[in-house]
């Protein structure tokens, strides 16, 4: 089987296989595919084009508010992993989870961490922890032995990313000291294993404040700036050689905004090694912002409430509209990420949460525009929807079925 799926993926039928299409219709009326198991291994991975990975990720979830979660401010810089890894409340990650994820319907884990927890650059500091690295390894290692595709990445990170609106030789010393390291770390890793260069970050984010400062880049200099970031960093990748020559990499959108990540001013980088494109890049959906982001009253220029509901005919033209607009990328052989997508909960007085009208609506229609388009989602959750603790999972039957139904399935 392993030699008839690389020869299919040489000879461009590969795809071919991936799925055969069903009754079933987006919420416009476009006919979304049903997915088949197809046995792939690594060897088969190394062939892959982007568009052929990305159908192959398959149903992703976000591991969110964990490895990411910043607490280096109270906890020091050489704290036990685990520390850092339920600052925000999040349980101590097992085995158990990620088998979890694969047994509901993930075909993919998206692993945000923040490197600079352990690395005290502002001392002079560059290195990364070896108990955190270490515990970074151990979550990889049991998401792959689950059999679910893995994504890492420097995600939000103390907001170093500031640096480079001010500081840019001291920004480029801390991206030199996470991807040197995590880069050389896991070279050897299987291809099934991604990095993603930042979260989102990339863009105006560019200028957040650090120390007290703030840069002064203009939205011009912030898209060039991230031209040459992003080739920066697949050069760097590729250098390190083993399989990291293929790895396939993920590019933050500017902002991981839809709209701004379509503008002409965003360039994705070259790849020349690689005769078969290995890029991806990677869009957040947050929309309409008071309904996907919001569960309690915020304060946006004025109180603003959380939207209860969604699902009139105007916002769901308006969320196949948006999706369509990445259909550039994949025109251009380059794969899309949708690297985060929820819908929050509503908080309650009592502190309990409650979920939002129409929630499976909205999940239901961003995975049909998803498989219309040969997009890869990964659902953000921190112990929502998907539980973490106790009974593993989801414990709603309507959410449990949606994403059930939507497993891709490598076959080990």
């Amino acid at each position: 089987m392993k030699k008839i799926i690389s020869t299919l993926i040489l000879s461009g039928t590969f795809l071919s296989l991936f799925f055969s299409f069903t009754s079933c219709v987006l919420s416009n009326g476009s006919p979304k595919p049903k997915y088949i198991p197809v046995l792939v291994d690594d060897s088969d991975f190394e062939n892959m084009d982007a568009l052929q990975f990305t159908k192959v990720m398959g149903n992703g979830i976000n591991l969110g508010n964990t490895m990411e979660a910043a607490g280096a401010n109270w906890l020091g810089y050489d704290a036990e992993p685990t520390k850092y890894e339920t600052a925000w409340g999040q349980p101590v990650t097992t085995k158990a989870i990620f088998e979890a994820m694969k047994e509901a319907g993930f075909d993919s884990v998206r692993i945000p961490v923040a490197w600079t927890s352990t690395m005290d650059w502002r001392n002079g500091d560059f290195e990364i922890n070896d108990n955190f690295m270490e515990r970074v390894k151990t979550l990889v290692d049991w998401a792959l032995e689950s059999g679910l595709i893995v994504m890492i990445n420097d995600h939000w990170d103390y907001q170093w990313w500031g640096l480079f609106g001010q500081n840019k030789e001291l920004a480029y010393k801390i991206f030199d000291a996470i991807w040197d390291d995590v880069g050389t770390t896991f070279k050897d890793y299987s291809y099934k294993l991604v990095f993603e260069a930042g979260n989102e970050e990339w863009g105006h984010r560019f200028n957040d404040e650090v120390d007290g400062k703030t840069g002064n880049l203009t939205e011009n200099q912030q898209y060039k700036l991230m031209t040459e970031l992003s080739q920066y960093f697949v050069d760097k990748i590729r250098a390190q050689g083993s399989n990291n020559t293929k790895r396939f990499l993920l590019i933050p959108g500017y902002n991981t905004d839809f709209v701004k990540t379509t503008n002409r001013l965003f360039q994705m980088p070259n790849d020349p090694i690689n005769q078969v494109p290995k890029l991806l890049v990677s869009v957040h959906y947050y929309a309409p912002a008071l309904y996907s982001l919001v569960g309690e009253p915020v304060d946006w220029g004025g109180i603003k409430q959380p939207a209860k509901t969604w699902g009139t005919t105007a916002e769901i033209n308006e969320q196949n509209r948006l999706f369509s607009l990445l259909q550039n990328f994949k025109d251009d052989g380059i794969g899309v990420v949708i690297g985060e997508y929820a819908v929050a909960m509503l908080k309650n007085n009592d502190g309990t949460y409650t979920r939002k009208n129409n929630d499976v609506l909205w999940l239901k229609n961003v995975l049909d525009n998803c498989d219309k388009h040969n997009y890869a989602p990964f659902l953000w959750d921190c112990n929502n929807y998907f539980h973490k603790k106790g009974t593993l999972g989801f414990t709603d039957k309507d959410v449990a079925e949606l994403f059930k139904n939507r497993r891709y399935e490598l076959e080990k």
